[in-house]
Formats: structure tokens, C-alpha cells, sequence
């Protein structure tokens, strides 16, 4: 693959059995195992694909290959179930490894970073805030996206399209305004003693950020959170209320982890961050379960447990909690970001803020490691 410019691969499909691809354009389809070429034409209608036991399925031809490669060719680009996408696709039939067994498909964008970043930003950020605020977020974006590449050598992808890495809705979801701020801070990224790192960001810190610590091994300056931050105020999602009734828990954990602890109990908190937020959870039951904050967000969903700066009481047949901000709460927070923004400062300064110690250079200027 390409790596001036840099590209990135990133999972769009993951786990279905069938996607739907067109291109608008000049195209080659060709098989990763030979690379054979399977079909070329000035257009490719919506043709179904599926994953099959001899291999996969190209509408009605069967390719006897693990995987294919949809190469547009110039400036035509391809469909994937009706979303328009830079750059090329890889279809990689896999074995399901569930009890059920089969076959399903993983579908990986090749694009280059920059166009990435467009299809990331529009997404990300809402296309009409500050300038000075998209410009920062957009390094940010940039800076996590590329150490994803350089760190993710030995797998089929660097980065998923949600909320997982970062939300990717490709050549459809972009917009003008969003494309120029990405091309006008191009190349541009975050770096600590030479090395490209993680710069995560979040929606609303709810009053402080966090140490990255609670996301793996990154024990960096950059990182090390408790920036107190009043300026996510603004925010809808600065504080916010949520009702869990007991039998929800007990639901979420018989359809996540496949057994059954009702009734359930208790729900309290054992352990804190160093910025109070929930380090780990036990949910008491018929025998008691203890989840990381991580976790617990993932049982009940990300948009249910905005983040797990919050506090729970015990309310009748469930639990009553009452939380601040939205997301894991390191690195930049966007809508902190917005309002910095709004009282003049510059990207490089909010960065310098929110990032403490990383230097701001451009792609070329820096050996490229993470």
C-alpha cells in the first residue's frame, strides 16, 4: 500500500453476510488471491455480494477467492449499499465463529488520509462551527487516524467507521466547508518527543478530562488529562439523567455475556478514576459481576451511559443515575474546543491546551513512528 501520501484502511462492513456495490466510472474488479482481473467497464450497476462456502459471490459468479478489489479508476467512484465512497474496497470472506458457524464479509476502504479526513471531520463536528475549532479537531482526527496506521501493521484494518475509532460516512457525508478546513490544515499533526500518538477527543468532557490510562498503555504528557475544562457548558450533554431499571441489567447481560444473574440487586461503584470517574462497577445479582466503566457503557450502550462520570442511586425498581458529558473524556473535548474557539483562540492553541507538550509539525517534517 501506498505511503506517500499516507492511506488508511478502514473497516466499513464488518460481520454481514452481503454488501451491495456500485461504481460511478471506470472500475476493475479483481481477485486478491491471483489478482486476476474478474470484470472492468466504463460502470458497474448495484451488484450483490456474498459471502459463500467456495468463496464469495459476485452477483451470479462464483469467485473461487478469499477476497476481491474494487478499483475505480480516475475520478469515478464506488457504492457501498448506496453510500459513495473514496478510494477502493477490499471484500474479505471470513468464517463466522459463532455457535451458528457460515461465512460473512469484511469490507475495508482503502483511501487516502486526507480524503479520509474529509469523510471524518463532516461527521465529527458540526460543519458550522468556529474555523479555529474544526482546524484543531481536524489534527486531532488526523493525528489518531495516522498512529492507528503506523500501530496496526499486523491486522486487515487500522480504524472502524463509528464511534469505536472515529465516524467515517465516506464522500457522502462530506461537506464544503468541512473539505476546506481539512485541506487547509493538511499534513498537519500532533507529535510528543518525536512520535506520533494517540489524540484521542471526545464530544463533552462534563468538566474535566481524563487520563488516558483507562484507554490502554498510553502513559504520555500529552495524555495525562485533568484539564479542567467549564468550557463544554454549552454542551447538551454537560449533565444528563438516565433511568436503569433492574430487569434492563439483567436483559443487557443474559443477551451480551449469555448468562443470567436475576435478580439484580445492587448496582455500585467500587473503584474511581484519579478524575471520579467509574474505574469499575458491580452489578450484584445471583452472583455478583464487576465491569470495568468501559464496559458498563458497552453493556447499556454508548448513547444510553453517555460516560461514566456519574453517580447512581438506587430509585424504586431500578437505579437512578445522573452523569456529566458524553464520551471516554480524553484528550480534546469538541464542544470545549468550539467555545475556546468563539473567544479567539487559535487551533495551536487550543491543542496546546488540551494536548500539553505536543509539538504541532507537518507530514515530511518528522520521521513518521508511534
Amino acid at each position: 500500500m501506498p505511503t506517500n501520501p499516507p492511506w488508511i484502511r478502514v473497516a466499513v462492513v464488518r460481520d454481514q453476510p452481503q454488501v451491495d456495490v456500485a461504481v460511478q466510472g471506470q472500475f476493475r474488479i479483481i481477485a486478491l488471491q491471483n489478482a486476476n482481473v474478474l470484470r472492468e467497464g466504463s460502470h458497474l450497476p448495484r451488484v450483490e455480494v456474498r459471502a459463500s462456502r467456495e468463496g464469495i459471490l459476485f452477483g451470479e459468479q462464483r469467485v473461487a477467492s478469499s477476497g476481491l478489489r474494487v478499483e475505480p479508476a480516475g475520478e469515478a467512484t464506488v457504492s457501498l449499499n448506496g453510500h459513495r465512497l473514496r478510494g477502493t474496497l477490499e471484500i474479505v470472506r471470513q468464517n463466522d465463529l459463532s455457535p451458528t458457524g457460515g461465512y460473512h464479509l469484511l469490507v475495508v476502504n482503502h483511501v487516502a488520509l486526507e480524503d479520509y479526513l474529509q469523510g471524518v471531520l463532516s461527521k465529527e463536528a458540526p460543519y458550522h462551527w468556529p474555523a479555529e475549532a474544526l482546524k484543531a479537531i481536524a489534527i486531532a482526527a488526523r493525528t489518531y487516524a495516522l498512529f492507528q496506521r503506523l500501530s496496526k501493521t499486523s491486522v486487515e484494518y487500522d480504524v472502524t467507521s463509528d464511534v469505536l475509532s472515529q465516524v467515517y460516512g465516506g464522500k457522502a457525508g462530506e461537506k464544503w466547508r468541512t473539505n476546506r478546513i481539512v485541506k487547509e490544515t493538511a499534513g498537519l499533526i500532533l507529535t510528543y518527543r518525536g512520535r506520533v500518538f494517540p489524540a484521542f477527543y471526545h464530544s463533552t468532557c462534563g468538566g474535566v478530562t481524563e487520563d488516558a490510562v483507562v484507554m490502554g498503555p498510553f502513559d504520555l504528557a500529552p495524555l495525562k488529562g485533568g484539564r479542567l475544562c467549564e468550557f463544554c457548558r454549552e454542551s447538551p450533554f454537560y449533565r444528563w439523567q438516565r433511568r436503569v431499571t433492574a430487569a434492563d441489567l439483567a436483559w443487557a447481560i443474559k443477551q451480551q455475556r449469555g448468562s443470567s444473574i436475576w435478580p439484580v440487586t445492587d448496582l455500585a461503584i467500587v473503584r474511581h478514576t484519579s478524575t471520579g470517574r467509574i474505574a469499575q462497577i458491580r452489578i450484584r445479582g445471583t452472583t455478583p459481576l464487576v465491569l470495568s466503566g468501559y464496559e458498563f457503557r458497552q453493556l447499556l450502550g454508548f448513547s444510553t451511559i453517555r460516560s461514566t462520570a456519574l453517580t447512581i442511586a438506587r430509585e424504586g425498581d431500578g437505579f437512578a443515575l445522573r452523569g456529566q458529558g458524553w464520551g471516554h473524556g480524553v484528550g480534546l473535548c469538541q464542544w470545549g474546543t468550539a467555545h475556546l474557539a468563539r473567544r479567539g483562540l487559535r487551533a495551536h492553541e487550543i491543542l496546546s491546551f488540551y494536548y500539553p507538550q505536543a509539538e504541532l509539525v507537518r507530514l515530511g517534517e518528522v520521521p513518521l513512528q508511534a
